[in-house]
């Protein structure tokens, strides 16, 4: 990659990754926007939990010209919520089927259906009760002594999840690693972080309101997936910056880049070369490339702690570079400088003062110790 113009190498990749992540958002976005725009319908009550249930045509229940590739985009991120122990991805024959499908080929993991007829395999019979029906479901013995995480599309009344994890329970040395569904439909439950004491993740929030409308937003879970995976691809970019850099007189390179919030655009990156530190570096072509930096939002990542002081006259620390431009909100860093015992923690206590941090090497989010505005979202997400 660097055997003759890294730099114009480089440059491509900065607008490919770009370009890369900008679209994973606006698939996201695009789910958004197919829950707001499905039908809301009502039924009297089959046996179910609810009188007048309310309910929406599901998106991906296969009555909906949905496109697949949003399901598989969104398979792809509860993946990233189910815990790296699971053997097994358990659903039932309902919508849930797609879903957990894309989710066991994201992880690799057989995909085990609870269905309305045991096919004479050994299974152990449960009653499914939602809110507007009930019936009787059979539950495959195969996943005895497996660790087991529950995949639905979505959670209403919990009433289908809690069948399912009481008839697990019957089988012996069997784990339920955690509940992951697409969606929260918080109407007759309160949003919670578990299921009968498991862990209980999902993307999407959703509600059907009193006109009959969709309200849909993103998950904090999935707000937080989404950043950890752009991190961690912006993050290697600088890193690879950091292979022009120069070596400090500790040994080590620094790359830094900045991101716009809003965009997921590139706009500067810097490494360090002679008296030229990194964060230093991407600061000035921010300042002089992006003509409108003073209104926006934007995220700096830099592979090595920013400096607390620097050697001579006429210099300004890195730590403090970044505090004077208030439109950095969040800080990503790779490691503390812990070579150097003038910084060696320094760095980050004079961040902390004004930016958000996020560490890469421990995933530890250190908020701003002043009132600075709220910023998790990072971009609307």
């Amino acid at each position: 990659m660097f055997l003759t113009n890294p730099v114009h190498a480089l440059e491509g990749e900065v607008e490919r990754l770009s370009a890369s992540i900008a679209e994973e958002k606006r698939q996201l976005d695009e789910i958004i926007t197919v829950f707001q725009n499905s039908e809301v319908y009502s039924v009297a009550d089959h046996g179910g939990s609810i009188d007048s249930y309310k309910y929406f045509i599901y998106p991906f229940k296969g009555l909906t010209l949905v496109n697949q590739k949003l399901y598989a985009g969104a398979g792809k991120y509860l993946a990233r919520l189910v815990p790296a122990e699971t053997e097994v991805i358990l659903t039932i024959e309902s919508d849930g089927i797609g879903l957990a499908s894309f989710v066991g080929a994201e992880l690799g993991l057989p995909v085990i259906i609870c269905k309305s007829f045991h096919y004479n395999v050994p299974s152990i019979e449960f009653v499914q009760k939602t809110g507007y029906y009930e019936r009787p479901m059979y539950l495959p013995k195969i996943i005895e002594g497996k660790k087991v995480a529950i995949v639905d599309c979505l959670v209403s009344t919990g009433g289908t999840v809690q069948a399912m994890i009481e008839t697990i329970k019957q089988l012996p040395e069997t784990k339920i690693t955690g509940v992951y569904c697409l969606n929260n439909k918080s109407n007759y439950g309160e949003q919670q972080n578990e299921i009968a004491g498991y862990d209980y993740g999902y993307l999407f929030d959703t509600r059907v309101l009193e006109e009959n409308k969709i309200a849909a937003e993103f998950s904090k879970k999935l707000r937080t997936v989404f950043w950890q995976n752009i991190d961690s691809l912006f993050f290697n970019l600088a890193k690879e910056y950091s292979q022009l850099s120069n070596f400090s007189k500790r040994g080590y390179q620094v790359g830094a880049l900045i991101v716009a919030a809003d965009t997921f655009e590139i706009v500067a990156w810097g490494y360090r070369r002679g008296n030229i530190h990194a964060e230093q570096d991407a600061i000035s072509m921010l300042k002089n490339n992006c003509l409108d930096w003073e209104k926006r939002d934007f995220t700096l990542y830099t592979t090595m702690e920013p400096c607390a002081y620097r050697n001579g006259s006429g210099y300004t620390c890195c730590a403090d570079l970044i505090n004077q431009v208030p439109q950095i909100r969040w800080v990503i860093v790779g490691e503390i400088d812990s070579t150097d015992n003038q910084i060696n923690g320094a760095g980050l206590e004079r961040l902390k003062e004004c930016k958000h941090i996020r560490m890469v090497q421990n995933n530890e989010v250190i908020r701003s110790i002043n009132s600075v505005p709220h910023f998790s979202a990072r971009g609307g997400i």
